[in-house]
């Protein structure tokens, strides 16, 4: 059985799709739909197809691996045909896999940092040091942002079977991860296997010594606006 790993970015897509990567039964082939896999001119006139009709390229994909087992991830906002794309592969018997985070604020401020640090992956040392200021106008329109794909996320999802990741509850901790990944191959029909990965997260320290204004923006989420998005991104969670 295939799988999709379906979410936003900043939600621990990369380490779930790490981790499951490791099963030697796996292959993960990550963003197949980005465009930044598509930057020559060719390609990028053949990825303004395959977004509009993805299907055909992603089970192209699926058909050239080796592995008993294909996945790849999918970031809501890669096609403008998710839905579509989704119930396809539910109906070819693909597993789809939801990851999410819990908590709101953690989403948009990892998202404006590594806008602001133009930084989305592992970590690296020489980006540690510059203290950055988020504008409370732009993190909020980063909060509607992040609510208004949750809210596409939840319509894509609504009447197709799934499994669900939350970041805080299955990925935090070594023994959680082992957890929901045993769950996942069981899932997959694949034998259960001990899942590692060498991915560090992106800054060795907390958002609250990156960000000057760190106080002020947790601050915006007291606000009457602030608390409609976070009911909003809670909502049937």
């Amino acid at each position: 059985m295939n799988f999709v790993v379906y979410g936003q970015a900043r939600t621990g897509s990369t380490l779930l799709v790490r981790l499951l990567q490791s099963h030697p039964q796996i292959q993960c082939a990550g963003e197949i739909l980005s465009r930044g896999r598509w930057h020559r001119h060719v390609k990028r006139y053949l990825h303004t197809m395959v977004r509009h009709i993805p299907e055909p390229y992603v089970l192209w994909e699926a058909s050239r691996t080796a592995k008993d087992t294909f996945g790849f991830k999918l970031l809501h906002n890669q096609v403008p045909v998710s839905p579509r794309l989704m119930s396809n592969l539910h109906r070819h018997g693909w597993q789809l896999i939801h990851i999410q985070r819990r908590n709101l604020f953690d989403v948009a401020i990892s998202r404006q940092v590594a806008e602001r640090k133009r930084h989305w992956g592992e970590y690296k040392p020489s980006l540690q040091e510059d203290r950055i200021e988020i504008p409370p106008e732009d993190f909020l329109r980063q909060l509607q942002q992040c609510v208004a794909l949750r809210q596409k996320e939840r319509y894509t999802l609504a009447d197709l079977p799934h499994l669900s990741v939350v970041y805080e509850d299955d990925l935090l901790h070594e023994e959680d991860r082992q957890r929901i990944c045993t769950s996942i191959f069981a899932a997959l029909c694949i034998a259960p296997h001990q899942v590692a990965t060498t991915k560090k997260r992106s800054w060795d320290r907390p958002y609250s010594e990156l960000v000057t204004n760190y106080a002020e923006l947790q601050a915006l989420m007291e606000t009457e606006q602030g608390q409609t998005f976070k009911v909003e991104w809670e909502k049937n969670k």
